[in-house]
């Protein structure tokens, strides 16, 4: 990406790790980057840009090609890369190693906040990986269901 690098992730990901998305992938995408919150950024076979929320389970379609998505990136006004929550993170004293990203303690999934003292830095693929178990196991149940979570030592 040519943005100003410190709002992405300096990894790259590769599809294999959003597997447990995989329903709701475009067909024949292929990742462009990840935020900082590791929401990864997709383009499709015609060139959209896609944003898969791992903290909500969510994908949406946000630009018609990789050049809007880019432009949309220059002052962020769609609030893709949340840079106001970034920078108050930094301001809080969480800064980000090389592997890490920012984390939710309680998901945006289930009514988790998005503000510093519900945020965490976590490894990104510890982050990737959790939040796709999450969405597996939550992908079919009805908005509003009542979920019970088990935490195993």
């Amino acid at each position: 990406m040519e943005q100003n690098r410190s709002d992405f992730l300096l990894v790259e990901l590769a599809l294999t790790q959003l597997a447990a998305w995989s329903d709701i992938l475009p067909a024949e995408c292929r990742v462009l980057g990840a935020n900082l919150f590791a929401d990864v950024f997709l383009a499709d076979g015609a060139g959209a840009v896609y944003m898969l929320e791992v903290s909500t389970g969510s994908i949406a379609r946000i630009a018609a090609s990789e050049e809007e998505f880019r432009q949309g990136c220059v002052d962020d006004a769609n609030g893709w890369l949340l840079r106001p929550l970034v920078d108050r993170c930094r301001a809080a004293g969480l800064n980000l190693g090389a592997s890490q990203c920012y984390a939710f303690t309680t998901l945006p999934l289930f009514g988790g906040k998005y503000e510093v003292d519900n945020i965490w830095m976590c490894s990104w693929r510890d982050w990737i990986s959790f939040t796709g178990s999450i969405y597996e196991q939550t992908k079919d149940l009805p908005d509003g269901a009542n979920i019970k979570i088990n935490v195993v030592d």
